[in-house]
């Protein structure tokens, strides 16, 4: 009797430690993992916008990013918010003439994947579509009461994600590159020279953003999101990344604007 009660118990714990094994987060596993990011990044911007003159400006600033990461053996999820703040200068300003561009940049991004094609086990490819809202408000003092103005575009297009799986110091480590191509967008600028105009008592900055909105396709904004990063897992389930993006877009109302970011970013995965 002694000898069913000890091997059912032996039994019992075998079971047990299977299930905790298969429930929970293994080391080596890339399945149903969570992660909350916490990251700070460098910003690089270069802009050309003829609302403000006809010249470049180019500046560096920092850019902290929030957001979360679901994966699957067959899907990837990803919800991320990007602020960035710059100092752009030109050239061609001086002690009088400044010609300063302050920008707050707000990126928020959506991206839902679907694994489609998997050489091996460490080459998956995923493709799905991307939700990008965009908005860059810019500061040009020396413009005094239209030193104001903003580029604001909601997009949605197909995106895809390219792993490359791989094993440095014992570690199963992550290289990944996502690229992302808005189709559709709704973009608005400023009604007047594509600055928010503070002489007319009537001007409402919100109602005029949705007033002067207008859906378009590539003919009026193209953007590209370029990204390569690399993930490095750490003993307690948590992660460590380092990214670089390239983000440019073209946009066209009144007058034109380009403008191209680089940010390398790092960033700290909280398992969940």
């Amino acid at each position: 009797m002694n000898k069913v009660i000890v091997t059912l118990m032996l039994l019992s714990c075998c079971i047990f430690n299977a299930e905790a094994q298969t429930d929970g987060f293994p080391r080596n596993s890339k399945q149903n993992q969570r992660y909350w990011l916490l990251g700070f990044g460098i910003s690089g911007q270069s802009m050309y916008d003829e609302a403000a003159s006809f010249v470049r400006y180019n500046g560096s600033g920092i850019g902290p990013s929030l957001g979360l990461i679901k994966t699957s053996e067959k899907r990837y999820r990803q919800f991320k918010l990007e602020p960035t703040f710059n100092k752009l200068t030109t050239n061609r300003g001086n002690g009088l003439r400044p010609m300063e561009v302050k920008t707050t940049r707000f990126v928020l991004d959506y991206q839902y994947l679907l694994k489609v094609k998997q050489w091996n086990e460490k080459l998956k490819l995923y493709a799905g579509g991307d939700a990008s809202f965009l908005f860059n408000l810019k500061r040009a003092e020396q413009l005094d009461n239209s030193q104001l103005f903003y580029d604001y575009a909601l997009s949605i297009g197909p995106a895809a994600k390219l792993d490359k799986d791989f094993t440095w110091r014992k570690r199963n480590c992550t290289l990944s590159y996502n690229l992302g191509i808005p189709l559709i967008s709704q973009i608005a600028r400023p009604y007047y020279l594509n600055r928010i105009e503070f002489i007319d008592p009537k001007n409402n900055f919100v109602g005029d953003l949705f007033k002067n909105s207008s859906i378009v396709s590539v003919n009026k904004l193209i953007r590209v999101t370029s990204e390569v990063s690399l993930t490095y897992p750490l003993f307690n389930h948590n992660a460590l990344q380092i990214s670089y993006r390239w983000d440019f877009y073209k946009m066209k109302t009144i007058n034109a604007v380009y403008a191209a970011e680089h940010l390398i970013s790092f960033t700290f995965m909280s398992n969940y």
